[in-house]
């Protein structure tokens, strides 16, 4: 009789400390979910988030080659050109879109961007489209307002 309750009494006590160290690491794991991904903001900036001194934003572009001006957030959208490697662009907000290398921050180029090259086959109707590149491949030299 007293083989089975050592037994009986081990197994309670090995299923308590599991339950305990279980419980432990549900509560350290208990972070934060979907945290949006970091920008990096090279100077400039203001003291308080949520305050954007100006209506646009510069940004460098940091790709090695053409960086591909789309139509959309998306890999998938179409292309309406290329802006090169070193450029500056003006941008006017961010968006959440494809995920590219980790980001799936989008900006929309301001209207006014002179860099980018609109592809030979866009009609002139394209260009009146939003264009959109992604955040991974631009520096932006201070923050980016999100997109309304």
């Amino acid at each position: 009789m007293l083989k089975p309750t050592r037994t009986t009494l081990a197994l309670a006590t090995g299923s308590l400390v599991l339950g305990l160290v279980g419980a432990g690491a549900a509560v350290a794991d208990d972070g934060p979910e979907n945290q949006p991904p970091r920008e990096i903001v090279v100077g400039g900036g203001s003291a308080e988030p949520g305050v954007y001194p100006e209506r646009y934003v510069t940004g460098k572009v940091v790709s090695k080659g053409p960086l591909t001006v789309r139509s959309k957030p998306s890999t998938r959208s179409q292309s309406l050109g290329h802006v090169y490697p070193n450029s500056k662009v003006d941008i006017e907000c961010k968006k959440y879109g494809d995920n590219v290398d980790g980001n799936r921050i989008w900006y929309r180029l301001a209207d006014r961007n002179s860099s980018w090259e609109p592809a030979a086959s866009m009609s002139k109707r394209a260009y009146d489209k939003e264009r959109w590149v992604s955040a991974r491949y631009v520096k932006n030299l201070s923050e980016v307002k999100y997109c309304r």
